[in-house]
């Protein structure tokens, strides 16, 4: 082998050992999990509040170790629910007091242990009646909560009204039985006095 040789196979030695320490250093670095997208993203500014924020990570997550809080404009925690867990993602519910600034800030844990503290805020111009802390009754939940209210007691004049054509029913069998009686005592006392009648004749 020439110098030549020795010389491009010595450099190909070292740039290969390099190559590999490197791989060895970033390998660890690499196993830890990392954010890998948020929606909405951080720093949104949204026309109409989401039902829901979701962050995906580059490993799975360990549900019952991660933490998340969510605050509104003033600065205070927000009960919107529980997260769901669904391998690397998590999806937070979402409430609303206002209009206004909203964070989701997390400490998450992945399989590996890796601990991941972040956030994700963003802006909301409207917040949905239904995902509202403060909802405002429209006129279709009053015209419901007033049609419960009135159906008992439709249903108790139409009972008053069948107890009254019951009783009407009633009343006139017994008029009926009444006038037969009547008209039986008349026939007998005609018969009785037609007999009568022939008898003096």
């Amino acid at each position: 082998m020439t110098a030549v040789h020795r010389s491009a196979l010595r450099a190909a030695l070292t740039a290969a050992s390099g190559l590999a320490l490197a791989l060895a250093f970033a390998a660890p670095a690499s196993a830890h999990a990392g954010l890998v997208g948020t929606d909405p993203e951080d720093g949104a500014e949204l026309d109409t509040a989401p039902a829901s924020v979701t962050a995906t990570f580059s490993e799975n997550l360990d549900g019952p170790s991660t933490e998340i809080a969510v605050t509104g404009p003033d600065g205070a925690v927000i009960e919107a629910g529980d997260p769901v867990f669904d391998g690397d993602t998590f999806t937070q519910p979402m409430l609303y007091g206002e209009p206004g600034e909203y964070t989701v800030a997390y400490r998450v844990i992945s399989e590996d242990g890796h601990r991941i503290d972040g956030a994700v805020s963003f802006t909301v111009a409207e917040v949905p009646n239904e995902l509202s802390l403060n909802p405002v009754e429209t006129e279709t939940s009053v015209a419901e909560t007033t049609a419960a209210e009135s159906e008992p007691a439709e249903t108790e004049s139409t009972s008053e009204v069948a107890a009254a054509e019951e009783d009407s029913g009633n009343n006139a069998a017994v008029i009926a039985g009444a006038l037969l009686v009547l008209l039986a005592v008349a026939i007998g006392v005609a018969v009785l006095v037609n007999r009568r009648r022939k008898a003096s004749a």
